[in-house]
């Protein structure tokens, strides 16, 4: 028997209408599914964003003990500047410290208005020349006197930003994998429905010589319109809070390397609708092989 398309689509909008509630239940659990992998990803490639724009601009801040003469300083600062791994050392005082916060923060003058001279410690800004140098010229300064604490740069930054992300992105995707399996087996269930409803019909197609390809394709249909309404919606609904992300994220956090580029929506819109039509094929799939085996 030929593909008729039309008739296969007709009889799965016929298979919804039937069951229209277990197939918005099936949609709905679609719908979650990928919003939870949709928001995971978006988690990731923005993450792995800032991750890059960070690993760009590597400087090595060493916060100066307050009983460091200014001879110890000149002469720490040009044995650092000898450095094969240094660009460039500069030296920050305590005054020089308090005014570039002052200017950081002019819109909150409430932040420093209790900040008096002291509080900030001189510093060394050390600009390395190659970002995975950090972490060897971090321990080049310990060696030289420096305490942990008193060393900040952005590789510490990476690591526990990735250490924070990471159980979080683990935790969407542990969920995504539940809602996955949950919406196999309910589009599964509503596929199953459907062949009950018309199990007569379909002993009938067979006696007359219709192939299991032809019995099965208008329930295989029935599952991938349930699962690609829902993943559609889902999509949409994530690259719609990406754009709000980074609208938000613009004006309220200036100083978060967040880029609009970090993610490629259409990708993740045609991604996602794929994953949900992939969960309607299966379940509908799965369900329909098992009838037609008894």
């Amino acid at each position: 028997m030929r593909f008729n398309f039309g008739f296969f689509m007709r009889e799965a909008l016929k298979n919804i209408r039937t069951n229209f509630l277990m197939s918005i239940t099936a949609a709905t659990t679609t719908f979650i599914c990928i919003l939870v992998l949709g928001v995971g990803l978006l988690v990731s490639s923005h993450v792995e964003g800032i991750v890059g724009s960070v690993q760009q601009d590597v400087n090595i801040e060493w916060y100066l003990p307050s009983d460091m003469n200014q001879e110890e300083i000149d002469e720490m600062e040009n044995r650092i500047g000898g450095f094969p791994e240094v660009a460039n050392v500069s030296y920050t005082s305590e005054e020089q410290a308090l005014t570039r916060f002052q200017e950081t923060f002019s819109d909150n003058p409430e932040v420093y208005q209790d900040i008096g001279e002291g509080v900030l410690p001189a510093s060394l800004e050390i600009q390395l020349n190659e970002a995975s140098q950090a972490d060897a010229v971090a321990d080049r300064l310990e060696s030289e006197g420096a305490a942990p604490g008193e060393l900040n740069y952005p590789q510490q930054t990476i690591e526990r930003l990735d250490a924070a992300t990471g159980y979080m992105i683990w935790g969407l995707y542990g969920a995504t994998a539940l809602f996955l399996v949950s919406s196999v087996l309910l589009i599964s269930n509503s596929i199953r429905l459907s062949i009950f409803a018309r199990r007569n019909e379909i002993e009938v197609m067979k006696l007359v010589g219709a192939s299991d390809g032809f019995v099965r394709t208008p329930f295989v249909f029935e599952g991938l319109l349930q699962s690609i309404v829902g993943a559609t919606l889902a999509a949409l609904v994530v690259v719609w809070l990406n754009l709000l992300f980074v609208d938000w994220s613009q004006s309220a956090l200036p100083y978060m390397p967040v880029a609009s580029g970090a993610v490629n929506t259409l990708f993740i819109l045609f991604a996602l609708i794929i994953v949900g039509a992939a969960i309607g094929v299966v379940g509908s799939f799965v369900s329909v092989t098992r009838f037609l085996r008894i």
